[in-house]
């Protein structure tokens, strides 16, 4: 049973980060870490930090839909028709 991935990135983007992380591992631990650990780590931060992320952002947003949806409704009413 193969797991659904919460957030996949484009390869170039995909490349570009493990280029990060691996460049990281090595400047902050002195540990070179190949293409299929730098895989694994960057599954595990999605995994463990996605979804906290993900309903942070979603909580921050919350209020500036509010109001940009209340101005539209606002706005929706002022076309009515005497």
């Amino acid at each position: 049973m193969s797991k659904v991935k919460l957030l996949t990135l484009s390869d170039e983007a995909e490349e570009i980060v493990l280029d990060k992380l691996r460049e990281y591992m090595s400047e902050e631990f002195d540990v070179d870490i190949g293409n299929l650990p730098a895989e694994f780590l960057l599954d595990f931060i999605i995994e463990t930090l996605g979804p906290p992320l993900y309903n942070q952002v979603v909580d921050d947003i919350e209020p500036w839909l509010y109001d940009r949806f209340t101005g539209v409704l606002e706005d929706m009413h002022s076309f009515k028709k005497d």
